[in-house]
């Protein structure tokens, strides 16, 4: 008799297994889907595009989406941003301060950052460590510099780096 309470049990569980083990649905498969971007002006290796601005004002943040162009996993990189108003207008960051500039930079690293060669990382940028402007209605993104996970997949290591890192690429 005891063994017979149990069938019931058992039986339940046999059909609920199955049930988490199906296919991922349509929109996580086209989520994967390697989007590749524009090779970067300044001959980065990584190429980087706004998704979308999050939140509003001086403390956006945004959504940014990499394309690794090159041979080797991306572990970080230095960022730099140039915002532009509705009109096209290239705007100030800092504006009245000592760090006033045509150009901003953040730097990013770790395993959420991780791009794998010929793919896409799509990824936050909080707003607190940049410095959107409010009216910025698009933004120009480059890597100015990038670093790589080396061969032993433990160790980050210099890749590729423009001269200057911290300011704009001329031209």
């Amino acid at each position: 008799m005891h063994k017979l309470a149990q069938l019931p049990i058992v039986v339940a569980l046999a059909m609920a297994l199955p049930l988490g083990c199906g296919k991922k649905d349509d929109t996580e498969a086209k989520a994967e889907a390697v989007k590749v971007l524009p090779e970067a002006s300044n001959g980065s290796p990584l190429a980087v595009e706004l998704v979308e601005f999050i939140g509003e004002g001086e403390e956006r943040g945004m959504k940014v989406r990499l394309y690794n162009h090159g041979d080797k996993t991306a572990a970080g990189a230095m960022l730099l941003f140039r915002y532009y108003d509705a009109s096209d207008k290239l705007l100030k960051v800092k504006p009245g301060t000592a760090f006033e500039s045509d150009s901003d930079f953040t730097s990013i690293s770790g395993g959420r950052y991780k791009c794998e060669a010929k793919k896409n990382a799509t990824f936050e940028l909080d707003g607190r460590m940049l410095a959107v402007p409010a009216d910025a209605a698009r933004v120009e993104i480059l890597a100015s510099k990038v670093s790589a996970l080396a061969a032993d997949g433990n160790t980050i290591e210099d890749w590729w780096s423009q001269e200057n890192f911290s300011d704009w690429p001329e031209g």
